[in-house]
């Protein structure tokens, strides 16, 4: 890749995806206590806050239509608006079941721009360097969540939780121009061109590909619900539990993320180096016994250092989600693929909240933290002993062909 290339990349994809991470992350301790001031109903909570993970569920698979018609570029453009409108309405709603559905479009945005990035990635980057170039990603998407939970705090303890959303325009309309300006259109002809596969049923790519999503699939599901647990659980905790302030939050989260951050690129080069598994099993025996640690905390610091602690092993899986989705992927179908491994991660989004919701209105929110610490050993269990590895190194062909002579 040459310098200009590389360039390129900067301004079309890592910059955009680092100022989206911000613009979303930026509501992470702001939601919650906004929800908080509607209703006292955990389980309506829990709804609400799983309400924009819902709505990327419904776009997930129309996305991979989009990337086809009208292409990748214009498929993240037209997701950064849809979640760019209804954020600014947000600023003067008061009813929930209208946040509810504002949210839902925010998110069947975000997996149109999520996708179309994802499918984007795939095609331009070679599989030996993917896991680096992806870890990359999920770095700068790191970045962004360091930053925006601080933002949001200092947004929503300063002038008021609703200019959060505010906040959040402004973002995504930036976001918006970068991609705008300089991604160029590429010419893909495994994910654009070949009109065979838009006639497809996604029913026939689900038959061939059963046994990957039975089991990376359902290795996904758990991974995401760990991680997008223990970011609903601990502003949860902070408020309900600890009686934090929203600032406080912020910076509780913004030390998760900042351990987040630093350790990204580790992941890529370990799964480009040794394997994906190593960058996801060891990673998620760490996030579940860090979640587990939010019982034994009292006060602000302790959390803080627990949130550090999972971010840190967080960090170092960075982009294995979306490596093992694009190395699985058909080059014949790659948006559709990449479409069903996104609803399957999505489904995992939805679930977090929504479980957390709902057994802490039946029984306590620490039996949550229990649940989703139990997700995380899951998922490290299912990707040790079910799931194949994907990079399948030369230097291991080549013993493996000579042995065989």
């Amino acid at each position: 890749m040459t310098q200009n290339q590389r360039l390129q990349l900067i301004l079309a994809l890592y910059i955009p995806s680092i100022l989206i991470s911000i613009a979303y992350t930026l509501l992470t301790p702001i939601l919650p206590i906004f929800a908080g001031e509607l209703t006292s109903v955990y389980s309506i909570i829990g709804f609400i806050l799983a309400a924009e993970s819902l709505g990327r569920v419904f776009g997930d698979l129309p996305a991979s239509w989009f990337i086809r018609r009208i292409g990748m570029k214009r498929t993240m453009m037209l997701g950064i608006g849809l979640s760019l409108l209804p954020m600014l309405v947000l600023f003067v709603v008061h009813t929930i079941w209208l946040m509810i559905v504002l949210l839902l479009v925010v998110g069947f945005g975000h997996a149109l721009y999520n996708i179309a990035r994802h499918a984007y990635i795939t095609v331009i980057i070679r599989k030996a360097s993917r896991g680096r170039a992806i870890g990359l990603l999920g770095g700068v998407h790191r970045m962004g969540n360091f930053i925006g939970p601080l933002l949001g705090g200092f947004i929503g303890g300063t002038l008021g939780l609703r200019y959060g959303f505010i906040g959040f325009g402004i973002i995504s309309l930036i976001t918006f121009f970068f991609v705008w300006r300089f991604m160029e259109h590429v010419d893909a002809h495994d994910v654009q061109r070949n009109e065979t596969a838009q006639h497809i049923l996604i029913a026939q790519l689900i038959r061939d590909q059963k046994a990957v999503f039975a089991t990376a699939g359902m290795g996904q599901i758990l991974v995401q619900l760990t991680r997008e647990g223990w970011r609903v659980l601990i502003p949860l905790y902070a408020a309900n539990v600890l009686n934090l302030d929203v600032q406080t939050i912020g910076y509780i989260i913004g030390a998760g993320s900042a351990m987040d951050m630093l350790v990204f690129y580790i992941s890529g080069v370990v799964m480009d180096r040794f394997g994906r598994k190593w960058s996801i099993v060891p990673p998620f025996i760490l996030q579940g016994i860090g979640t587990a640690l939010i019982l034994l905390t009292h006060s602000a610091m302790p959390l803080a250092l627990v949130s550090a602690f999972i971010g840190l092993a967080n960090g170092l899986s960075s982009g294995t989600m979306m490596t093992i989705g694009s190395d699985f992927s058909p080059p014949e179908f790659r948006g559709e693929f990449l479409s069903l491994w996104r609803l399957i991660g999505d489904t995992g989004h939805v679930g977090a909240p929504i479980i957390i919701g709902a057994v802490a209105q039946v029984l306590v929110l620490q039996m949550s933290v229990l649940a989703v610490a139990g997700s995380g050993f899951g998922a490290a269990l299912l990707f040790a002993f079910l799931v194949p590895e994907t990079l399948k190194r030369k230097s291991v062909k080549l013993k493996t062909s000579s042995s065989v002579r």
